[in-house]
């Protein structure tokens, strides 16, 4: 119920749903600057700006009006300070005669919101009879939600059978009766209301089954029907409180074992800890896989070391050990685990590899020969190229050029198609160019071209400053207007534009198409449904569903993807975008949907205030989450910025902003401390491709790298940057800024 609180206070607020005409009980809204600014915040894209605007205000007015408390626990809601919307509406002296229920309404969802959910379905229910027809049964699903999450069965299945009656949410029906099913206690009844139901919602029947007949006191069926569901968490747990513990420490460690690092497994580590602690070694095993990158490592490894202590000296179990050895720190114990796992014949190649990269994080003097020795021993194994590379760059650091070059070379020859090798090539050139060798390094870049290389495009730019550094300034010209023609949309052809004193890119303006494909419409409509009922999980099916089977008209792909952007889906929208542009590339409409800007008031906004340019806000944003507001990376980075809770905690605490971990998805206070941390690294270094390589990389390398020989000069410092994905970050990020400046003018 939390991802898309706007739409529900949205059609609280009438935008979506035809409110009551009767205003009878309806306090006057008083003259205040406050409530319409916040209106026009929430409007904008920016609810914590609108809670912060009507919380001072409110603040000011020692006895504030009741529209504007209630608007407050709104932008509260909206910005997810669940608490601070119940603490402004619970014991108000009008809340139950407060306009049409809406008052009610609003402090249910709060409570929702902070667990206390028998108190939430109280105020639904209560909403309910007093709202207007067309948000009655929106409001009945929301009560049967609360009454589900409460353990109140019966009355969610009353309240969701209330919700289906006239047909007023005919759209979503089939998602309600799986919704039903599951709170019926009569297995018969609940097998009646799922006999016929379709995809997408067929896929929760088994679960709502397996509900159905542990409602009815079927604990042995419904064991077997939550394990068939995939449902081993629910089976571990019905099984252990029935008392059959063997058959709980089964189901939970083959869950632990199949997806270690699932929410399920998350929630069953707990079991794990208290009444099924592990005992034989892949259980073990198990837990350590569980607990790696989401609890402590030594926690973790504790726990590898009773599987080895135990007798399992699997080749797997050593390589978790030496992973989980080197995130400790224990750099020579994790030699010893990889020389242990090379004893398996099959997993050697991997072992030696791995320890060899151990050596080297040691400087270790016998690093040199492992991987070396591993490039000969298993030229075919795809770790090879990176062994020579490693041993390069190695040798790059220490400065010992005549070893560096050796095996850049002897890279690039092995595997000339190797990504590798193509970095090889730029790194030899560059150091060529440096000690005054041009015409080798010019060698390099047109091999890069010959071998079609990754990096072929950069080789043509570099060409074309190799030409106008020696002042064959034609050349230079001719080359660079080839790449701008070629590659027009990319970061070298972009480069290669400004070089040659082209016009900015520029688009025609694109043709707008007011109204969406019916069937697209009908869908976009049933996903507001089911928002707005509180069902963000069967959304999220019906955004899966479309980009599985997308279709094959361009007016219906672009429809979706605007419509998905719009509702926060922003990396749906962009993936059919992109299948719009296998139908017309050259479509200013595709390019859009690639490149999309669905909240583009409120990252102007936040650029505006931090001094940042909003274009290469913007950049940040389509790199980093592609505008999904709920986006979360491998390393914990959430939200519209992608931070990480310790980064946003920081800008928050030197922005003297109020701050709590799950407030870090809310748009516009993510925004607000992602463009602070970009106008902090801005500031720090000076320019813009340090400052962007920094957001991805983090400072401290920033800086080493700002201290090589060349970094002055933008484009060298950007081509060795010695992160693949740092340099393509700041690549995509200065092309993403000239599109964006270019779509919208």
């Amino acid at each position: 119920m939390r991802r898309h609180s706007a739409l529900w206070i949205a059609a609280l607020a009438g935008d979506l749903l035809l409110a009551s005409s009767s205003r009878a009980q309806t306090p006057a809204p008083p003259d205040h600057t406050a409530t319409y600014l916040a209106d026009s915040l929430r409007l904008s894209g920016r609810p914590w700006h609108a809670a912060e605007t009507l919380l001072a205000a409110a603040r000011r007015d020692p006895n504030p009006n009741a529209f504007l408390i209630v608007e407050g626990a709104k932008a509260e809601v909206q910005a997810k300070r669940y608490e601070h919307a119940r603490a402004l509406l619970a014991g108000q002296p009008w809340l139950l005669d407060y306009l049409d229920g809406e008052a009610l309404a609003v402090l249910a969802q709060a409570e929702f919101g902070v667990g206390r959910f028998a108190e939430a379905a109280v105020h639904f229910q209560m909403a309910r009879a007093r709202a207007p027809a067309a948000r009655v049964p929106l409001l009945a699903v929301r009560a049967g939600l609360a009454f589900d999450a409460a353990g109140q069965a019966d009355s969610a299945a009353a309240a969701f059978a209330a919700a289906r009656a006239g047909g007023g949410l005919a759209s979503i029906d089939t998602w309600l009766r799986v919704r039903q099913a599951r709170v019926t206690r009569d297995t018969a009844a609940a097998s009646q209301l799922v006999a016929d139901v379709p995809p997408p919602a067929a896929r929760d029947v088994p679960v709502a089954r397996a509900r159905s007949l542990l409602l009815a006191g079927d604990t042995t069926r419904a064991i077997e029907a939550f394990a068939k569901a995939g449902k081993g968490l629910d089976a571990a747990r019905l099984a252990l409180a029935t008392g059959d513990s063997a058959r709980a420490r089964t189901l939970l460690y083959s869950l632990l074992t199949r997806d270690p690092l699932s929410d399920d497994a998350a929630a069953g580590v707990g079991l794990a800890l208290g009444p099924l602690p592990p005992r034989a070694p892949d259980e073990h095993v198990a837990m350590a896989r569980a607990l790696n990158r989401r609890s402590s490592v030594r926690d973790a490894r504790i726990h590898v070391e009773h599987a080895l202590r135990a007798g399992d000296s699997s080749a797997a179990t050593l390589f978790l050990y030496g992973e989980l050895l080197v995130s400790s720190g224990l750099l020579r114990d994790a030699v010893r685990a990889y020389v242990a796992a090379a004893r398996d014949s099959a997993a050697r190649p991997l072992a030696i590899y791995r320890r060899a990269r151990v050596l080297v994080r040691l400087g270790d003097s016998t690093a040199i020969p492992a991987l070396s020795g591993f490039s000969y021993s298993y030229p075919a194994d795809s770790a090879a190229p990176g062994a020579l590379y490693i041993l390069a760059d190695m040798q790059d650091g220490r400065d010992d050029w005549a070893q560096a070059s050796r095996w850049y070379t002897e890279l690039i020859a092995r595997y000339p198609s190797d990504q590798r090798a193509s970095l090889a090539r730029f790194r030899l050139a560059a150091h060529a160019e440096s000690v005054g060798h041009p015409d080798s390094a010019a060698v390099l870049y047109q091999s890069e071209i010959d071998a079609a290389g990754p990096q072929r495009t950069a080789a043509r730019f570099w060409l074309g400053k190799m030409a106008a550094a020696r002042g064959d300034s034609e050349k230079a010209r001719a080359t660079w207007l080839a790449l701008a023609h070629e590659d027009s949309l990319g970061y070298y052809g972009m480069r290669a534009r400004r070089e040659t004193s082209l016009p900015p890119l520029a688009f025609s303006a694109p043709v707008v198409t007011t109204t969406p494909p019916p069937q697209v419409s009908a869908g976009l409509a049933r996903i507001d449904t089911l928002l707005l009922a509180g069902l963000d999980s069967e959304a999220q099916v019906e955004v899966r569903v479309v980009l599985a089977r997308p279709p094959t008209e361009l007016d219906a792909l672009l429809a979706w993807s605007e419509g998905l952007g719009l509702r926060g889906f922003g990396s749906a929208g962009v993936r059919l975008g992109w299948q719009a542009a296998l139908l017309a590339p050259g479509d200013t409409r595709v390019l859009r949907a690639i490149f999309p800007w669905p909240n583009r008031a409120a990252v102007e906004a936040e650029a505006q205030e931090f001094g940042v340019d909003a274009l290469l806000l913007a950049a940040l944003v389509r790199q980093e989450s592609v505008f999904d507001v709920e986006a979360l990376s491998p390393a914990g980075a959430r939200g519209l910025a992608q931070l990480l809770p310790s980064t946003a905690s920081l800008m928050a605490r030197g922005l003297d902003v109020t701050f709590y971990p799950e407030w870090i998805t809310v748009p516009d206070l993510n925004l607000h401390l992602g463009a602070a941390h970009l106008a902090e690294l801005l500031r720090r270094f000076g320019r813009m491709d340090a400052a962007i390589a920094a957001y991805n990389a983090g400072p401290t390398p920033v800086r080493r790298w700002l201290d090589r020989a060349g970094a002055t000069d933008p484009d060298r410092f950007i081509e060795l940057i010695p992160y693949p994905e740092t340099r393509g970050y700041v690549r995509s990020l200065l092309r993403n800024r000239e599109l964006y400046r270019a779509l919208y003018p």
